[in-house]
């Protein structure tokens, strides 16, 4: 399938109704949704990834696991961290700790995500990437760098900021120097998500007009600048310097 013509049907969100997420029969439907992530995925790794911001893209589960606690609710493409990056970090942490930086999904990630509902695009950092959540919240302390961390998300028109699954969320365009503090009192590095995201109803113009998979990977570019400041990385490094 050419990436330029992927899109997502009507049928695509039915594959995660209540009663067709469990059901193992919908395996091989889902797996065509799964195909239709990995390519996008990869695209926007090809396209995106820039020195020293190396990128790799995954697609998640498409049956009923363990891992998903038998039920796929939703399917995700994730770009993390790419395998020279993790190595850097991985010698800094110890190879005990550092082991978690071998699963893909174990990272600062943009994800594209699709539920019975719609989709959502999205900057998040994983509980258990604590290196990335504790470098970004020793920036929000420091009161000379959160200014640029506000300038980096005010720009994200239509995307909220969420801490772990707090009902409450903020508009990123009216985030300032006062709301980063607050975040940063009710962030805690290692327990909790970090999400920056956009909700995308399944009806809407950006879902079925074409061009879909282009406007995806547009919307990562648009998250690439705050997941350069959320990602650790040596220019911003605040664990080890």
């Amino acid at each position: 399938m050419n990436t330029e013509e992927i899109t997502f049907l009507p049928t695509d969100f039915e594959r995660f109704s209540d009663s067709a997420q469990t059901d193992s029969e919908y395996n091989d439907a889902r797996l065509e949704v799964r195909r239709k992530l990995d390519q996008i995925g990869k695209s926007g790794a090809q396209e995106l990834s820039k020195s020293p911001h190396l990128l790799v893209a995954r697609a998640s589960l498409h049956h009923p696991h363990k891992f998903n606690s038998f039920r796929v609710a939703s399917q995700r493409a994730y770009l993390s961290r790419g395998e020279k990056e993790r190595q850097k970090l991985q010698t800094l942490l110890g190879e005990e700790i550092g082991q978690d930086l071998d699963h893909d999904y174990i990272h600062t990630m943009l994800v594209l995500e699709i539920d019975h509902a719609g989709l959502k695009i999205a900057l998040r950092i994983h509980p258990k990437a604590w290196w990335d959540g504790e470098n970004l919240k020793r920036q929000l302390q420091d009161e000379e760098v959160r200014p640029s961390i506000a300038k980096t998300l005010q720009p994200l028109d239509g995307y909220q900021l969420r801490i772990h699954d707090h009902r409450s969320s903020r508009d990123c365009t009216k985030i300032d120097d006062l709301e980063l503090v607050e975040i940063s009192k009710h962030f805690t590095p290692g327990e909790h998500w970090f999400h920056v995201e956009r909700r995308i109803e399944r009806d809407e113009l950006f879902v079925t007009s074409g061009g879909f998979s282009q406007r995806v990977v547009a919307e990562w570019k648009r998250l690439l600048p705050a997941y350069r400041v959320f990602c650790w990385h040596s220019t911003n490094d605040r664990l080890f310097a």
